[in-house]
């Protein structure tokens, strides 16, 4: 059973007393004594879930008998490097050939020995040998020129890279802002040499795209490639926050987005998978309790599917959905969800990135919270 948001009470304030300086300029002040949120505030208002015992005229709800779900541990894989710092905020990452492509939300913060931005890149080969058991160690990255970065700087209200996705040697990256309390996305086109071992991206590429509703921290964090085009999920689609959801779809070079219906997911969708043969990709879905408004004690998927046995002990979530894109629709796929083994509410982690490998299950990485984690999550078998 989902925990109230009167339980993420004791949680925020632990937070919040603790938090940094950076945290306290990203994050509004908030009189927990007051039972009512200002008008302009940029989240919603939330009103104390508990109810009243039923009347006669109500039915309980029922408890279900059968066994909960399970839930899958996450394998960590070591790195050592820049990657492996708390302060990297990995933000995304995707397949280039056999390169796992790593995008840290300020590729300026890792200037490359040729004075350029940098994301970073591990060998497909080392990991699977690391997973193997044949290779000892942590991991070590190499660092990915990126040039014309700094036309990104240039927004107002820059916030930083927020997801990555390609298409053969095409690179598209979006960008989060938020200029004078008002969320903004942008995506970003540029080209991977492969002789150079290097992205440039195209200024002349930049281009906004719409925001559904104004959700404070919410962006564009999910990108994948269907048929030939570029679509992007917005971050927040709960029911709550988010009444009508839609993806929004960039084709060749237009320079305007389509939309395309899309339907109501709680918590955060921040990153998805490249999509199958048969149209299916996976999104990571995430609640952090620190970012309170995102929450929700109402979630079909949990009604549907149940909850593992941490999930019903900790307020926050951490799964990944399947999702299926076919003829210009995104739907359900109908299979489970994969919820990840938790560890308890004072050590969320906020995954950010995500990508299968192989068929074996899926590399997931976190932002700050609580550091810089790469892991594997094994894929249960069909």
């Amino acid at each position: 059973m989902r925990r109230s948001l009167l339980a993420l009470l004791p949680l925020i304030l632990n937070a919040c007393l603790g938090s940094n300086t950076e945290f306290e300029t990203r994050i509004p002040t908030i009189d927990i004594a007051t039972t009512t949120t200002p008008t302009n505030a940029p989240f919603p208002e939330f009103t104390p879930t508990t109810k009243p015992p039923p009347t006669l005229t109500e039915t309980p709800t029922e408890i279900p008998t059968s066994a909960p779900p399970l839930e899958e541990p996450v394998q960590l894989i070591p790195l050592t490097g820049l990657p492996a710092f708390p302060d990297a905020e990995i933000s995304g990452m995707a397949w280039h050939g056999d390169k796992l492509i790593i995008l840290p939300q300020y590729p300026r913060k890792y200037i490359s020995t040729l004075g350029s931005a940098s994301l970073f890149a591990l060998s497909k080969k080392e990991i699977l040998d690391y997973l193997a058991g044949s290779h000892q160690g942590a991991l070590e990255t190499t660092q990915i020129p990126v040039y014309n970065s700094d036309v990104a700087a240039q927004i107002p209200g820059y916030e930083g890279f927020e997801a990555i996705a390609f298409n053969g040697d095409q690179v598209y990256l979006t960008i989060e802002a938020n200029y004078q309390g008002a969320m903004q996305g942008y995506l970003i086109q540029g080209i991977f040499l492969p002789g150079e071992n290097s992205i440039t991206l195209d200024p002349e590429t930049l281009i906004q795209i719409p925001t559904p509703v104004q959700i404070f921290n919410a962006a564009y964090e999910t990108l994948f490639i269907a048929d030939k085009q570029v679509i992007t999920l917005f971050e927040a689609n709960g029911k709550g926050l988010n009444s009508e959801p839609n993806a929004f779809v960039k084709v060749g070079t237009s320079q305007e987005f389509t939309s395309l219906d899309l339907f109501n997911i709680e918590y955060r969708l921040t990153d998805a998978t490249d999509l199958d043969s048969e149209g299916r990709f996976w999104v990571l879905n995430v609640f952090v309790p620190i970012e309170f408004w995102f929450y929700s004690n109402s979630d079909p998927i949990i009604d549907q599917y149940g909850q593992g046995s941490t999930h019903a002990a900790n307020i926050h979530v951490e799964r990944l959905l399947e999702l299926k894109y076919n003829d210009g629709q995104i739907s359900l796929s109908g299979n489970p969800p994969i919820q990840i083994e938790l560890i308890d509410d004072a050590n969320p982690r906020n995954w950010e990135a995500l990508v299968r490998i192989d068929d074996l299950g899926f590399l997931a990485m976190t932002d700050t919270y609580p550091g810089t984690i790469l892991g594997f999550i094994l894929k249960p078998q069909e």
